[in-house]
């Protein structure tokens, strides 16, 4: 199964494949735990930029862990008393109701992927990154809470951070030209 690893591979062999000598990378949410693991393997990385980037791991509560235990035997009595099909209707109008958008309209190979990646965790590996690195954030950000880019901030060396006030996520699009000119203003340095 695809995680991590494997998407950093293939990242690797682009760049080798292309000639590309001294890459900036920019990555959004999953794209920024791509370009942290690279980043901290490859010091030719000219620039790194995360924008509301995935790569610490969430801190889960004890209530979070029942949600899922309790969704998992939920899913099985399911399968067991309706069968496959039926259970796979009901439990794709209960993940379009309660789960993320990028969950819901996953297919069944993509949400193993996303529930394998969400869990990886690249803290230990963010002080290697040499790159002079970006953090653009939303302030309300809950996918990648702004104590993500915090702790980022810290932890990579010559990493610097801007937030957005009013923006979540995708902060690129809530605020796109206070992002292009923040964007222009670090390749340009």
């Amino acid at each position: 199964m695809l995680g991590i690893e494997r998407y950093t591979r293939v990242l690797e062999e682009i760049i080798n494949r292309e000639g590309i000598e001294r890459p900036s990378l920019l990555g959004h949410s999953f794209g920024g735990r791509v370009g942290i693991l690279y980043s901290s393997r490859h010091d030719d990385v000219d620039k790194l930029i995360l924008v509301d980037a995935a790569g610490v791991k969430p801190r889960r509560s004890m209530k979070y862990y029942v949600k899922v235990y309790s969704y998992k035997a939920w899913k099985r009595l399911l399968y067991m008393s309706l069968g496959r099909e039926k259970a796979e209707k009901k439990l794709d109008a209960y993940r379009s109701k309660v789960g993320s958008s990028d969950y819901a309209q996953a297919s069944p190979m993509m949400r193993a992927i996303l529930s394998k990646v969400v869990n990886e965790d690249l803290k230990s590996v963010m002080p290697s990154i040499k790159a002079e690195t970006l953090l653009v954030w939303g302030e309300n950000d809950t996918a990648t809470p702004l104590s993500d880019a915090k702790y980022m901030e810290k932890h990579i060396p010559n990493a610097g951070l801007v937030s957005f006030p009013g923006c979540g996520h995708y902060s690129f699009l809530d605020n796109p030209y206070q992002f292009a000119a923040v964007l222009r203003s670090f390749l340009n340095s």
